[in-house]
């Protein structure tokens, strides 16, 4: 008889330290799971004026070391000046907007955060006037991998936006 009412203090206590366990780590802070990558990124934009003129060219120092710049179809351009520098805080699923300096705007969705990180976003832009918005751009990336986009006409050149997740 002693010996079941000990077997039986033993399973209650064993269930009522397991649920105090429980519980204490239910209180717990929600830290991240280890290797789940959190659901967000930073996004640097970078717009450069591309253009042809007489001579050899510049680019700016500011962006004189992106090798992108000097490969096709970039290297049909001989000068790049730089128009602007912006970070953003992505968060997937969350559209952040970014006006141009033509008056469009680029509209960036973090569609994904994926293992490693890379991190998958697309980007859309409004037609001239305001008007709905036109896909550009979905793309996977890694961290620190910048990008580029050109194509919107902008006095006597184009605009080239970088892109950069961290």
């Amino acid at each position: 008889m002693k010996t079941r009412r000990a077997f039986g203090r033993a399973v209650l206590g064993g269930f009522a330290s397991l649920a105090i366990s429980a519980f204490a780590h239910a209180q717990q802070p929600m830290t991240l799971q280890q290797g789940v990558p959190p659901q967000q990124a930073t996004l640097d934009i970078l717009v450069l004026h591309a253009t042809n003129q007489p001579g050899p060219g510049s680019i700016a120092p500011s962006i004189a070391n992106m090798p992108q710049l000097k490969r096709p179809p970039f290297s049909a351009y001989n000068t790049y000046t730089q128009l602007a520098k912006q970070s953003l805080t992505l968060v997937k699923g969350t559209p952040q907007n970014y006006s141009l300096i033509n008056g469009r705007i680029v509209q960036i969705t973090l569609t994904n955060v994926l293992p490693g990180p890379r991190y998958e976003i697309s980007a859309a832009i409004n037609q001239p006037g305001g008007g709905p918005y036109i896909n550009l751009l979905r793309v996977t990336s890694p961290p620190n991998d910048t990008f580029f986009v050109a194509g919107q006409q902008y006095q006597g050149g184009v605009l080239v936006i970088g892109f950069t997740l961290h």
